[in-house]
């Protein structure tokens, strides 16, 4: 057997296997040994067949077998002897015509780990954010929950549209005259001001009145997430049918009591506010110094990161996108949202993903971090749990977790062990 080995980048190669024509022919004349024995031939009896019979009848289904076997057989041991380190599966590529005492080629695609020196991850230095609620906060928070427990009702007076009103509209969409898809709505509850809609359209209706139709014009940038809009302008029918105003309720105790059944006053609704609020801060700045930790790790390399980790690493968020769409009974089309568009604002971060990951995984291979048996055992009494629950296979759960959980534990674990070895500075304070 020959093999050799094509560059084709830096991270990617072409594996060239000649099987002899030798091996070929013992293979071919094993496969149809075995076929004779298992099949019937009118006018013969069972395993008296002879080969050309045979040929004629299964020929291209032995070729298939015998294919199979010989890149079965060759592959590994081609691999090892090319001796290349393998992100994913070999990928066959080529292959040239099968046939019996003649030899055999055919080609794989390599995909290989990127070669790069681990920057520093030992000893450096991050800035610790301020952990501080203000006043202003606790503020903006209890008008938060004002507005929640509010209640709506009509404004009653023939007045315009005024900012933080509820506008109760009917709309619809047309570009160059043709109407949109997903672009209209009756009696559609619009926060006027808030930007949830869009805030050149929301600005739009300030001034309208109850009954008015008016026409609105929206400019759509070319990298919006729905395709049918992108780089376009959408003349919007607008009729406003109400206008609603929230009613909030006071603060003051009896408000507190509303909020929460152990909150007997303003000042415990504060108190519970500002602790919430300086919890909340704290996750942040953890979050904060692991992000500037990874980062800093990102900035030290340069390597070509594979493209086909970047697509199942966008293919995972996408999914993750869906998946929270769907928990909202809605799905891409009706949402505004183009997957392709979505793909493309998504790459970079994706990319950043995995560039972190290979790092990460060199990282934890140089310190022997591992996941142990204990973390392993938790998963897989859950494993045994969650497959009783759904009806799925156990084995199929436990593949997903050797896939996609294990690896992600392994990253945390190696985060973790990296994050105690960096130095924490303070922020610096502005003086007033």
């Amino acid at each position: 057997m020959k093999v050799s080995v094509e560059d084709i980048g830096p991270i990617q190669k072409r594996l060239l296997v000649e099987i002899p024509a030798d091996m070929v022919s013992k293979e071919f004349d094993s496969a149809y040994r075995q076929l004779k024995k298992r099949v019937n031939i009118k006018g013969f009896r069972k395993g008296k067949a002879p080969r050309s019979i045979l040929e004629r009848h299964y020929g291209p289904q032995v070729e298939n077998e015998v294919l199979e076997s010989l890149i079965k057989q060759s592959l590994p041991e081609a691999l090892k002897e090319a001796n290349v380190e393998l992100l994913l599966d070999p990928q066959l590529d080529l292959t040239s015509p099968l046939k019996t005492a003649e030899s055999f080629s055919y080609s794989a695609l390599l995909d290989l780990w990127p070669e790069f020196e681990l920057p520093k991850y030992k000893g450096l230095e991050l800035i610790e954010p301020v952990v501080e609620v203000s006043e202003e906060e606790i503020q903006e928070q209890l008008e938060a929950l004002r507005r929640h427990f509010a209640t709506v009702e009509s404004a009653g007076e023939d007045r315009p549209v005024e900012k933080e009103d509820l506008a109760v509209i009917d709309y619809a969409g047309e570009i160059d005259g043709e109407p949109v898809d997903g672009l209209s709505e009756k009696n559609y509850y619009l926060e006027v001001g808030a930007g949830y809609f869009n805030s050149v359209f929301e600005e739009q209706m300030l001034g309208m009145t109850k009954g008015i139709e008016k026409s609105i014009e929206v400019s759509y940038p070319e990298d919006a997430l729905n395709a049918k809009v992108a780089g376009k302008t959408v003349k919007f029918k607008v009729v406003l049918k109400d206008i609603k105003k929230r009613i909030l309720p006071e603060l003051n105790d009896d408000f507190a009591k509303q909020v929460g059944a152990d909150i007997k006053t303003v000042e415990e609704l504060r108190d519970r506010l500002r602790n919430q609020l300086e919890e909340d801060k704290k996750k942040a700045a953890k979050s904060s110094l692991r992000q500037q930790f990874l980062e800093q790790l990102r900035e030290q390399v340069d390597f070509p990161v594979p493209d086909k980790l970047v697509d199942a690493k966008l293919t995972q968020m996408i999914d993750n996108v869906r998946g929270y769409l769907q928990e909202r009974g809605v799905d891409f089309e009706r949402a505004g949202m183009s997957e392709d568009r979505l793909r493309a604002k998504m790459r970079e971060d994706a990319v950043k993903q995995v560039k972190t990951e290979i790092i990460l995984d060199k990282i934890a291979e140089t310190e022997n971090i591992a996941v142990d048996h204990d973390e392993v055992s938790e998963y897989t009494k859950y494993i045994e749990g969650r497959s009783k629950q759904l009806g799925v296979d156990k084995r199929q759960l436990q593949n997903a977790v050797v896939r996609n959980v294990l690896p992600k534990l392994r990253t945390k674990k190696t985060v973790d062990f990296l994050l105690k070895q960096v130095v924490v500075k303070p922020a610096s304070r502005e003086i007033d």
